[in-house]
């Protein structure tokens, strides 16, 4: 039988000489509460190497503890008995909402003149990799860049979206922030896609962000910039693609997309029985009905080439 690792925390409250032996339950509920703290870091944007200069600093953190337990009503008593909260099913999330950390972002100076090519790559994908290369105008805003991908990968808008350094990492979220209690939009964002020129943060080669596109499917693109140009075209173009499938809308993300991509190549090849199972797995009457659906989501790169000539200049609210 494998030992029982021990967990060992650092630094837990103080327990003072005489005071009775910490139970399990208490170091549980002190994981509980690091876990909060870290968590309260990470949406604050709190680096590692912010908090590491924060402990070798100098400030006084006994006397700062002090002032956090004289305004805390929490009942820090050495059982650390349940606290019960009133209103429990009150809506926390509108004070949840993070403001932008920084209205004054800086495009390229000169971004009306210049475009961006970029590479869309799906993660998670290989053997082929699935990529679009695209040029677009460097004066767009992330909402233009938005409906770009969208065109490119043939998805159709449909869900909530956001850019970020790394997907779910809250230090940056750029998107469109809601506007009421039931709209569409992001609860907690730091920059509104609409206002945030694309040059803010992708403006040289090596630059790059991921692009996020239905937290339920969650498919993630790396966006990177492969080189600044002179404009040639004032609308945006796709170049060159490596993979003729594209995402398709709520098939389950990207393993269900590779899944359906390894279908797709050997089609001629699939058994009776095989196409009975996947015509009842995926809900279609027949397998030819299948086989056309998935035909459907090939790359047109006609379709994509108008869809890229008609970008607003804003996010449109979906209906």
């Amino acid at each position: 039988m494998a030992k029982k690792k021990t967990r060992i925390y650092e630094n837990p409250i103080p327990v003072k000489n005489g005071k009775k032996e910490m139970t399990d339950s208490m170091y549980e509920k002190l994981g509980d509460m690091r876990l909060m703290l870290m968590t309260t870091m990470a949406e604050m944007g709190i680096s590692a190497e912010e908090y590491d200069s924060f402990l070798k600093s100098d400030i006084d953190r006994e006397k700062i503890k002090k002032t956090m337990l004289d305004m805390s009503d929490y009942p820090f008593d050495d059982d650390f008995e349940e606290y019960e909260f009133e209103d429990e099913d009150e809506d926390l999330r509108p004070s949840l909402t993070l403001r932008p950390i920084n209205d004054k972002v800086v495009p390229m100076a000169d971004a009306d003149k210049k475009s961006l090519r970029i590479k869309v790559q799906m993660k998670d994908v290989s053997k082929p990799p699935m990529w679009r290369e695209l040029v677009i105008p460097a004066d767009f805003n992330f909402s233009q860049l938005h409906y770009a991908i969208q065109a490119a990968t043939g998805l159709m808008n449909c869900h909530l979206w956001q850019f970020q350094r790394l997907a779910y990492q809250p230090d940056l979220q750029i998107g469109i922030p809601v506007k009421d209690e039931y709209g569409y939009g992001l609860e907690e964002w730091t920059h509104d896609a609409d206002k945030t020129p694309v040059t803010a943060f992708l403006a040289k080669k090596g630059d790059k962000l991921e692009y996020v596109y239905d937290f339920g499917d969650d498919w993630i693109f790396t966006v990177s910039v492969l080189e600044v140009m002179e404009r040639d075209e004032d609308v945006a173009e796709l170049k060159k693609w490596k993979c003729d499938m594209q995402p398709i809308e709520d098939c389950g993300g990207v393993y269900e997309y590779c899944r359906l991509r390894d279908i797709a190549e050997n089609i001629s090849k699939i058994d009776k029985q095989t196409k009975k199972e996947v015509v009842a797995f995926y809900g279609f009457d027949n397998f030819d009905m299948f086989a056309a659906w998935l035909d459907e989501a090939n790359i047109d790169p006609e379709y994509i080439s108008e869809r890229l000539a008609d970008i607003p200049d804003e996010f449109e609210d979906i209906d």
